[in-house]
C-alpha cells in the first residue's frame, strides 16, 4: 500500500517537473530551454520507474489497469497515432487505433496502469499541440501539388514521432540503469530486490493480457511514413527540441487538428 510519504514524494516531484517545463516554455534562449526540458524528462522517467517499483513491492494501493481515449483529429491520423504509440510504449502502456470513427477524427485507446495513463495522456496532449505548431512553422512554403504537401506532412509527423520515441526510450533506459545501480548490493548481486527490467516486464505482461481481453481481434496495419526527405529532416529537428511533457495537467485529450 502506498504511504503518505510516497504520495508526498510524488506530489513534490510532479511540482518540480511542472516548474521545469514552465521555465522551458517561458525561456527566450534555446539552450536554456533545452536544459530545462532535458531535466524534466529525466525526472519523468525516474518517476515512472519509482511507480513501477512501488507496485512490485506491494506498496502502491492503485494497481488498476484501465483504459482512456485520446481523440486525434484528421488528416494524417495514422501518422499522428505513431506519436501516441511512442509515448504509450515508453511508459508501459499500449495504444490501439480505433477504426470506424467519423470523418473528422479518430480515437486511440490507451491501456495501462492508472499511474502511467495519467502521465501518458498529459504528455500526448502536449506533444500533439507541439506537433501541429511545429509543422506549420517549419513548412518551407507552398508545394507544387496537394500530393507533395501531403507527402511532406506525413514525413514530418513520422520523423517527429520517431525522434520523440528515441528521446523517451533513452531517458527511461538511463533511469533503469541508475535505479538498478543505486539498489544493487556492493557485490553487484542485486539481492536488494528485482531489477527494473524484470518489474517492467511483469507490468508489460499484465497490460498485454488486458489488451487481449479488451481487443481479442486486433490486427496490425502499415503506416506510410512519407517520401519527403525535407519533411523528414525538419520533423526530426522539431522532435529533437520538443518539450517532453506539459505543465497543463488535466488538459484536453482531443488535439492534433488539421493545419
Amino acid at each position: 500500500m502506498a504511504t503518505d510519504t510516497d504520495r508526498l514524494d510524488r506530489s513534490d516531484r510532479l511540482t518540480v517537473i511542472r516548474n521545469l517545463l514552465a521555465k522551458a516554455e517561458a525561456s527566450d534562449y534555446p539552450e536554456e530551454a533545452e536544459a530545462f526540458t532535458a531535466k524534466a524528462s529525466e525526472l519523468m522517467a525516474r518517476h515512472a520507474i519509482d511507480e513501477a517499483m512501488l507496485w512490485a513491492a506491494g506498496r502502491d494501493a492503485d494497481s488498476t489497469i484501465s483504459e482512456r481515449f485520446v481523440v486525434v483529429h484528421r488528416p494524417f491520423v495514422a501518422q499522428k497515432s505513431l506519436l501516441v504509440d511512442a509515448v504509450a510504449r515508453a511508459y508501459g502502456c499500449s495504444a490501439i487505433r480505433i477504426s470506424g470513427d467519423d470523418d473528422r477524427h479518430s480515437r486511440v485507446a490507451l491501456v495501462g496502469f492508472e499511474t502511467d495513463l495519467a502521465f501518458v495522456e498529459t504528455l500526448v496532449t502536449s506533444l500533439l499541440v507541439q506537433l501541429v505548431t511545429s509543422m506549420t512553422a517549419h513548412h518551407p512554403g507552398p508545394a507544387t501539388s496537394g500530393a507533395a504537401t501531403a507527402a511532406w506532412r506525413r514525413s514530418f509527423i513520422s520523423a517527429f514521432a520517431e525522434e520523440v520515441r528515441r528521446r523517451l526510450d533513452a531517458d527511461v533506459a538511463r533511469a533503469r540503469r541508475d535505479h538498478d545501480g543505486d539498489h544493487h548490493d556492493e557485490d553487484g548481486s542485486g539481492a536488494a530486490g528485482p531489477s527494473v527490467s524484470v518489474v517492467l516486464a511483469r507490468r508489460n505482461e499484465r497490460v498485454a493480457d488486458e489488451v487481449r481481453s479488451r481487443y481479442p481481434f486486433l490486427r496490425t496495419s502499415r503506416v506510410s511514413r512519407g517520401t519527403s526527405s525535407d519533411g523528414h529532416r525538419r520533423g526530426t529537428r522539431a522532435g529533437r527540441t520538443a518539450d517532453l511533457g506539459g505543465p497543463r495537467l488535466g488538459g484536453r485529450a482531443a488535439l492534433g487538428a488539421a493545419v
